[in-house]
């Protein structure tokens, strides 16, 4: 008989890649209800990726100077699906009413974070408005604030490292001298346990958001992402390129709205399937091949689901094995001919 020398095959897919990793330049449009003399849009009204509303004046007696935008919307960028993480922030300098700012409605609010997407909008008189005010009769006053809106595209979770798929075939070797894996067709079944390896999934922190604090001053606050994502792990068992099997579980991993956890494990998830011999003939080549999938889920803040990559192949492990006769056959057949083989040299 011909020995073959049967492999095994380990192909990784989407190892510290995003599961969808298509983005694009995030943007916001407001629109301007009122800007008097002192205020000003530094970054224009948009679209842009950082709306600021800047006041600074030497404001007349009893006089006030106002700014408002009343409709702000999201109209371009985002992840691949769209979703955004915008960051309000406020300041003022010269306390009570003679500085004032109202942000999404709010008087004087500390900064806020809300997750958006592409066609989001937010409206109202107090949305993003702004006042100057000198109480004095005599006197000119320098008065100043600042409102910032900053937007950033929202992070979508990657894999630190492919699974790695493994199975115990090789412990069926009943050749172990030959090269490769030889299964003895006489076993009749073997059972086969399988698995997709563990690994972990990441989602980063969002760096560099705009946070207001003083004149023309800014810091970079890093933030959580404001939506949910959901990773989920699970396998399929093939032979000859057929599916017969899948895993008896699936493993997650959930990250809520405003989670700062950057890491967390994807548990190995497989089963166990009993392989009929018996329709395979001797000298047989029989593929066996585990696949690995990924899935990412979207949310939408925590209310629901935006969008999904779909099933994403991450590993795949092929193996292969020859069907051979029981050992104990090969001799005996091997005796068998030699005993012929010198009976007929006597006949001779």
């Amino acid at each position: 008989m011909t020995q073959t020398v049967r492999w095994a095959l380990l192909t990784v897919g989407i190892a510290a890649t995003s599961l969808v990793s298509s983005v694009s330049a995030q943007t916001v449009q407001g629109s301007v209800h009122q800007l008097d003399s002192g205020w000003s849009l530094p970054n224009g009204a948009g679209p842009t990726n950082w709306l600021r509303l800047r006041g600074d004046q030497s404001v007349p007696p009893r006089t006030a100077r106002h700014a408002r935008i009343e409709t702000i919307w999201v109209v371009g960028g985002g992840d691949a699906y769209g979703r955004v993480s915008t960051y309000w922030t406020g300041w003022e300098a010269n306390g009570g009413d003679r500085s004032e700012y109202w942000i999404l409605g709010s008087y004087k609010p500390g900064p806020q974070q809300l997750g958006a997407k592409v066609g989001d909008s937010w409206g109202g008189f107090n949305l993003f408005r702004g006042r100057l005010w000198n109480e004095q009769y005599l006197s000119w006053q320098t008065r100043r604030a600042q409102l910032s809106l900053y937007v950033a595209n929202a992070p979508i979770p990657t894999l630190l490292s492919s699974p790695s798929p493994n199975t115990n075939l090789a412990s069926f070797d009943d050749d172990p001298n030959t090269p490769g894996i030889q299964i003895d067709k006489n076993r009749g079944t073997i059972l086969l346990s399988w698995e997709t390896g563990g690994t972990s999934a990441f989602r980063s922190l969002i760096p560099g958001n705009k946070r207001v604090v003083g004149h023309d001053a800014f810091v970079d606050d890093t933030l959580p992402s404001p939506h949910r994502d959901v990773v989920f792990l699970w396998g399929v068992l093939e032979i000859n390129a057929s599916p017969v099997q899948p895993s008896a579980s699936t493993s997650s991993a959930t990250w809520n709205a405003f989670d700062a956890t950057t890491t967390y494990g994807l548990a190995s998830v497989g089963n166990t399937y009993t392989l009929d011999l018996s329709p395979y003939n001797i000298n047989d080549i029989v593929t066996v091949r585990v696949i690995a999938y990924f899935k990412h889920d979207a949310w939408y803040r925590n209310d629901y689901v935006l969008g999904s990559s779909g099933d994403v192949i991450a590993a795949v492990l092929e193996q292969q094995f020859e069907v051979i006769p029981e050992p104990a056959s090969l001799l005996a057949l091997g005796v068998g001919l030699v005993g012929l083989l010198g009976l007929r040299r006597r006949k001779r």
